[in-house]
């Protein structure tokens, strides 16, 4: 009995039902192919739609509070990698 979901969230899919995906987020997707009753995962953070990549998700309220601040703390980092066509600068970027 899980209480945390990482979630393989794949571009174009938002991770909360809203306007034409209310039956296809990745919120519903999950919940309905783990048993879980409509609205219980709680996402930890958001991930644009056009975004893909990993998104923890917690069945309770509490959990999902613990890893939001350690988001916030800066004690569990977010890291985007972006993939481009052709070439890029071999210089390393950071971007805050």
């Amino acid at each position: 009995d899980a209480a945390v979901y990482v979630c393989n969230k794949p571009s174009s899919v938002p991770v909360h039902p809203a306007g034409p995906f209310l039956s296809n987020s990745l919120t519903i997707m999950v919940e309905a192919q783990v048993g879980l009753q409509c609205g219980s995962l709680k996402p930890v953070h958001r991930t644009d739609r056009v975004t893909s990549g990993l998104t923890l998700c917690c069945k309770s309220s509490a959990v999902a509070r613990i890893f939001h601040r350690c988001l916030s703390e800066g004690t569990v980092d977010k890291l985007y990698v972006a993939r481009v066509h052709g070439k890029f600068p071999s210089t390393n970027s950071e971007m805050h």
